[in-house]
């Protein structure tokens, strides 16, 4: 799925539940400029304010068009599980402990150069 694909799929789930993109960004605590942009293209959310969108709109990755096996940002199998792990976080404390984690193995990778 491509930033165009994405934001014009955003902007559908988010009329369909009613929301103006003021409205959208205020309950998902960004800038509703950067939500205009996203959904005109121009980017593609980063994890944190995807999950913020993904939350504030009750939607999964999967209604929203994404399918992390097939992800084109890094088709490293490990950016793919990463990403996975990340998607299952029960809460806030739980996302911040994997996203530790993960830092944590990625700098181990880059010392050893194995990445």
């Amino acid at each position: 799925m491509n930033n165009i694909e994405f934001g014009k799929r955003l902007r559908e789930l988010r009329k369909s539940r009613g929301y103006t993109q003021q409205a959208l960004a205020e309950k998902a605590e960004i800038d509703e400029k950067h939500l205009s942009r996203i959904e005109n293209g121009k980017y593609f959310p980063s994890y944190a304010t995807l999950n913020k969108l993904l939350g504030a709109l009750g939607v999964t990755l999967d209604e929203v068009g994404i399918e992390l096996d097939q992800a084109e940002v890094n088709q490293n199998p490990l950016y793919s599980k990463a990403l996975q792990i990340l998607n299952t976080a029960k809460d806030d404390d739980e996302l911040s402990c994997y996203i530790e984690a993960l830092k944590a193995v990625q700098k181990a990778l880059k010392h050893s150069n194995l990445q």
